[in-house]
């Protein structure tokens, strides 16, 4: 029988009370390393770097899959085909990518990228040359409860976010005054917010990734969590000797 669970989101606390004593649950985040991006050796490749820069480019990295809701992705691309500067780029693979990819054909959706997966490595430099970096999950219950730890490497960045999901993962953004949410599934919220961010100054937009790295160092540091975890650990091996 387990003394202490570590709950990934605040969302947790209300089912799991159900399930056993209040007093065992603590708030415990997923954390990233924020030296890896100094340490990466990896170059990232002419091609996609001139595009990300030579574009309003909005990045979405990671599993391009069922659960990501890119049919929305994809309707987004199209409600924004005649906005002459600004890209969608998915960066990663994943189950519905030959979807995604048959409909950029059909659609001629020349403002959706596909460069395909890359390492790594290469995602820090990736979020440093974004406009904007775009999260997005299906309105599914369970998902609500979720905060996708892609939020972390996104804060950690220092670029400006666009969180198009429900539930604690739009909480951080919105706490974290790192960029805009919007209703999950809806691509004409989401073309909404691109286009505001859009309308914002570079400096405005800046002011939201420095806010949101902030956040992170304080909630979602690795060596911070790594501390915190031993902090917790000494307390409750004090309390078992009470």
């Amino acid at each position: 029988m387990s003394d202490t669970l570590l709950l990934q989101s605040k969302g947790f606390f209300v089912p799991m009370s159900k399930r056993t004593e209040p007093e065992k649950l603590i708030y415990f985040p997923n954390s990233i390393d924020p030296d890896a991006a100094a340490r990466a050796v990896e170059t990232l490749p002419a091609e996609l770097s001139q595009a990300l820069a030579n574009s309003f480019s909005v990045v979405f990295a990671g599993n391009i899959g069922k659960a990501q809701a890119v049919e929305m992705i994809v309707e987004t691309a199209a409600l924004l085909r005649n906005e002459a500067n600004i890209r969608l780029v998915l960066i990663g693979s994943g189950s519905m990518l030959n979807w995604v990819r048959d409909q950029k054909t059909l659609l001629n959706l020349d403002n959706l990228l596909l460069p395909g997966r890359y390492p790594a490595g290469v995602m820090p430099q990736v979020f440093e040359k974004a406009s904007v970096l775009l999260v997005s999950l299906k309105n599914a219950g369970t998902l609500r409860y979720t905060v996708p730890s892609k939020i972390q490497a996104y804060l950690a960045s220092g670029r400006p976010i666009i969180a198009s999901i429900e539930g604690e993962g739009a909480k951080v953004v919105i706490e974290a005054g790192a960029g805009l949410t919007c209703e999950a599934e809806n691509a004409v919220a989401l073309a909404a917010c691109i286009r505001r961010l859009h309308a914002l100054t570079k400096e405005e937009r800046n002011a939201m990734g420095h806010s949101g790295r902030n956040y992170f160092y304080e909630h979602f540091d690795m060596n911070r969590q790594a501390t915190r975890l031993m902090d917790i650990l000494r307390e409750r091996l004090s309390r078992a000797k009470e």
